[in-house]
């Protein structure tokens, strides 16, 4: 089981992370956080371990993670720490746990109860129509 944060913790250090939403792509009609990036547990799978070659040192796939997610910027990304999330929880941490198991060299966490959590916390998921 990965680390977990819960959503208070997360929003108020939210400028530390960057998010990852791994839910299917139909789940984001009730809603997303701000600013997180899109990727769907198997494509996320999938592209971590295209970064597990030998080759690569524990930075160089951190930095490669981040391009194959198309985080624009690379070089402000690399000093934050990555949460995962989706709907409750389960999904989360199954790509936290891949995350870590790939050695990339950043803190990684899910956030606890997932975007459901955060909504109630919050109540400010961005809805998208």
């Amino acid at each position: 089981m990965a680390k977990t944060i819960n959503a208070d913790e997360l929003k108020k250090n939210r400028e530390q992370y960057i998010l990852i939403d791994v839910r299917e792509q139909e789940e984001l009609l009730g809603g997303n956080i701000d600013d997180s990036i899109h990727l769907p547990l198997g494509q996320l799978i999938r592209k971590v371990r295209k970064t597990e070659k030998d080759e690569f040192s524990p930075d160089e796939r951190h930095r490669l993670f981040l391009v194959l997610t198309k985080q624009v910027d690379v070089e402000k990304s690399l000093g934050k720490k990555i949460c995962t999330y989706c709907s409750f929880g389960y999904r989360g941490d199954l790509a936290a746990e891949e995350l870590v198991k790939s050695e990339l060299k950043v803190d990684i966490v899910n956030l606890e109860g997932g975007f459901a959590s955060w909504e109630n916390k919050n109540g400010n998921g961005t809805k998208t129509y």
